[in-house]
């Protein structure tokens, strides 16, 4: 006898419900594969933080680090921490621009989302061996990315003709020396003030008019005026961005070995806080109008009659075990800078700070330092005005 509909039915329903049978995981087998993952990537990232060659720390990855280990870095935990003071910082416009999960990835991989190479470099480990710069020239680019060193000798004759006056001001004091005793240079060359210029990245320019070597060659006129003769370097070390210092570290060795008589360096820098001038500003800001108007404040002051950029030096903790020399002797070299200067000028000066992500080049000499002269919240003209006090308190120490 043929089954009935009834049972056909029956026996198809049981074998859909059978085939859609619901497996449980017990809640206790989900917490330990999701422990073993947290272990797994904790133990990623921590041989990520300290499995570092520490002679790459030092030069050619302190950009990256500093990159991630900022005041916003802190403020952002804060922040999060506790919402009151994340609102007193949006009233006050001190809210950090800080992608976390970028900065991270930059840190823990070397992978700038900005920079394509940084990704390739990554994935195919030779291309960190390659000089780009160096071979992009090479190949004939027509596109200039950094500058030949432009290097003057003291009482080398200028092409500009200079009135009487600025030559007898020059001359005023005789020199300590006959050969270069002072470099001048600039890891971050780009660093510009505000003024009307062409945009290269945030607050950045290739417009010697506006960024640091401009400063930088008057801190030069400004030295030699007082008789100490200098060299002024003006290459481009900070294209790319990354590892600026590696490529300065390069720089600062060829010079002293063309002039072994130089026993100081300057790093001339300007300090920064979110963003000024972009590629998207159509106006020159006004300083004063600027939404961080704390850190303006921190960087301005008025003397004589002038508005004057106030002044930080800094100095690197950070030694290998390749690097013998002592930061202390940095660290005592510039802080009889930073007296000298606020006996020319009390409060010019904001202080010295140590920082302990690499050693900034200073190893190198034990009577060198990084030298903030304002901020991206300042005028060239600003900046400018300072230099001559700032030259005044070099002098002085190395006169004594």
């Amino acid at each position: 006898m043929a089954p009935s509909f009834e049972y056909i039915f029956f026996r198809l329903q049981k074998r859909v419900f059978t085939l859609h049978k619901v497996h449980y995981v017990k809640f206790s087998t989900i917490l330990y594969y999701l422990g073993i993952c947290i272990l797994i990537s904790s133990i990623f990232f921590w041989f990520r933080l300290f499995w570092r060659d520490d002679n790459a720390v030092t030069a050619s990855a302190v950009d990256s680090k500093q990159s991630f280990f900022t005041d916003d870095l802190l403020k952002c935990f804060v922040n999060t921490a506790s919402p009151t003071i994340e609102v007193l910082y949006r009233k006050g416009g001190l809210l950090p621009e800080f992608d976390f999960e970028v900065s991270l990835l930059q840190y823990m991989t070397n992978i700038n989302l900005k920079d394509p190479l940084t990704i390739l470099k990554n994935q195919i480990p030779v291309l960190g061996f390659v000089d780009v710069e160096k071979t992009i020239n090479q190949t004939g680019s027509t596109e200039v990315i950094t500058e030949e060193p432009k290097r003057e000798l003291p009482g080398k004759t200028e092409v500009e003709v200079q009135d009487n006056k600025e030559t007898e001001e020059i001359n005023e004091t005789e020199a300590i020396s006959d050969q270069p005793l002072v470099l001048v240079y600039h890891t971050h060359t780009r660093e510009a003030y505000i003024g009307k210029y062409k945009v290269d990245d945030v607050d950045r320019t290739l417009d010697p008019e506006y960024n640091v070597i401009r400063v930088g060659e008057e801190l030069k006129k400004e030295l030699e005026k007082r008789g100490i003769p200098v060299i002024h370097d003006k290459t481009v070390y900070d294209v790319p961005y990354d590892n600026s210092y590696g490529r300065s570290n390069a720089g600062i060795k060829n010079i002293l070995k063309e002039y072994p008589t130089i026993k100081y360096a300057f790093d001339v820098h300007r300090d920064a806080f979110g963003e000024v001038i972009t590629k998207d500003t159509l106006k020159v800001p006004n300083p004063d109008e600027i939404p961080n108007k704390s850190f303006r404040q921190k960087y301005i002051m008025s003397y004589d009659g002038k508005k004057l950029a106030r002044v930080m030096w800094v100095v690197g903790t950070r030694r290998t075990e390749n690097q013998n020399e002592d930061w202390h002797l940095n660290y005592a070299f510039t802080k009889k800078l930073h007296e000298a200067l606020n006996e020319k000028v009390p409060n010019l000066s904001i202080g010295v700070e140590t920082k302990p992500y690499g050693s900034y080049n200073q190893e190198i000499l034990p009577d060198s330092t990084l030298v903030e002269i304002g901020s991206n919240h300042n005028t060239i003209e600003e900046a400018l005005n300072s230099v001559s006090y700032v030259a005044d308190a070099i002098a002085d120490v190395i006169k004594k």
